[in-house]
C-alpha cells in the first residue's frame, strides 16, 4: 500500500524525514505563493522527487527548471474558501477553477494538478483532445 502513497509538506524537514524512513517514498515539496528562487536546490537537499507549485506560480519557467532536475511537479488549487477570495479579489480573468484556469495551468507543463473541481478539469480535457 505504501507504493500508493504521497508525501507532502510545506515543511520541507518533514519530506527529509520521510526519505530517511523510506528512500522510495513519493515526496513533494510545497510552495505558496513566494517560491524562492532556488526551490530545485532546496528540493533536492530534502530529497523530494516532486515540486508541489501553488496553481498561479506554476509557471512554465519554473516547471521547465524542475524538470530538468528530475523532479516531477505537480500545481494544487485552494480549497474553495481561498479560491473564491482568489477569483473575487486577484483573478478577474478566470473564474473559481473553471476551464479556462485549468488550461492555463496545464499549458505550464505540470506533471499532474490536485484540483477542487475534477468534473471541469475532465471535461477540458475532453474538448482539447477532441479538437
Amino acid at each position: 500500500m505504501k507504493h500508493r502513497c504521497q508525501y507532502s509538506s510545506f515543511d520541507h524537514s518533514l519530506i527529509a524525514e520521510v526519505r530517511m524512513l523510506d528512500a522510495d517514498a513519493i515526496t513533494g515539496a510545497l510552495f505558496a505563493s513566494q517560491v524562492p528562487d532556488d526551490f530545485v536546490e532546496r528540493c533536492i537537499a530534502v530529497g523530494a522527487s516532486e515540486v508541489h507549485f501553488k496553481y498561479d506560480t506554476c509557471s512554465y519557467e519554473r516547471v521547465q527548471m524542475a524538470h530538468a532536475a528530475g523532479l516531477t511537479t505537480m500545481a494544487w488549487f485552494r480549497g474553495p474558501i481561498g479560491m473564491k477570495d482568489d477569483y473575487l479579489n486577484n483573478y478577474f480573468d478566470v473564474g473559481n477553477e473553471d476551464e479556462a484556469m485549468y488550461m492555463t495551468v496545464l499549458r505550464s507543463g505540470v506533471t499532474s494538478m490536485c484540483v477542487n473541481r475534477p468534473g471541469i478539469l475532465v471535461n477540458a480535457l475532453k474538448k482539447n483532445t477532441r479538437g
